[in-house]
């Protein structure tokens, strides 16, 4: 990969994904009202030519583009039948929506009914100013690409589609020559970590992001794991 980041990177721009993530955190408990706190999350990589082995789910899958048809269905603006937790999953999806575009979004399909059954964002170099603006992330190469923002829909879960769908999804950043495709998952996620190294995703580099005086100033670390970390082979 012709990653700029051995050394690690640092910024302060507010990002949507880790507001996100730090009020989930600090609705859940995790985080308290400190002067000093922080999340880490594992930055996860998959080497496009080396082949794995074949994923499925326990239902027929297909992938194909967003279309404004899916986000009605999966992220509806009126998402008041749902679960309180589920009520707020789509809303964070809208809010990713708005700064990523519909443009760049991969949804999978039940086979069995034709209807979208899980969602996430894949960007490529070309993109690299909405990742930007996302924040959050490293700088990537041109060979590499970004798949994030995952979602899947009550009806679908525990059906394995998760693992399945993101090997397709990382599988069309072949389309821009890509041979690299990362993402990240909080370090305390098992069950998002273990569906990400079934896709083909292997740890690769920590993110560190430090909430200083009450969350008022962030700043950000991405440090490449050593070669012989053995975190990079670990089994979960």
């Amino acid at each position: 990969m012709s990653m700029d980041t051995a050394t690690p990177l640092s910024g302060k721009t507010p990002d949507l994904l880790h507001q996100i993530d730090h009020l989930a955190q600090r609705i859940r408990g995790r985080l308290k009202p400190t002067l000093v706190a922080r999340t880490v999350r594992y930055g996860l990589r998959r080497d496009l030519t080396k082949p794995i082995e074949h994923v499925t789910a326990k239902i027929p899958i297909s992938s194909r583009r967003m279309t404004q048809r899916d986000i009605d269905i999966m992220l509806p603006e009126d998402a008041s039948a749902l679960p309180p937790a589920d009520q707020l999953e789509v809303k964070w999806r809208r809010l990713f929506l708005d700064k990523a575009g519909i443009e760049n979004g991969y949804v999978a399909i039940d086979e069995r009914d034709g209807s979208p059954c899980y969602m996430q964002w894949l960007f490529g170099q070309s993109e690299a100013d909405i990742v930007e603006d996302l924040g959050g992330f490293p700088r990537f190469g041109r060979d590499e690409a970004l798949l994030e923002c995952a979602y899947t829909p009550p009806s679908h879960r525990g059906l394995g589609i998760m693992s399945a769908a993101m090997a397709l999804f990382a599988e069309h950043a072949l389309d821009f020559d890509a041979r690299y495709v990362h993402t990240f998952v909080g370090t305390e996620n098992v069950p998002s970590l273990k569906g990400c190294r079934k896709a083909g995703f292997d740890p690769h580099m920590v993110h560190t992001r430090r909430f200083r005086l009450f969350g008022l100033l962030r700043d950000d670390s991405f440090d490449v794991m050593a070669e012989e970390d053995p975190r990079r082979s670990w089994e979960l």
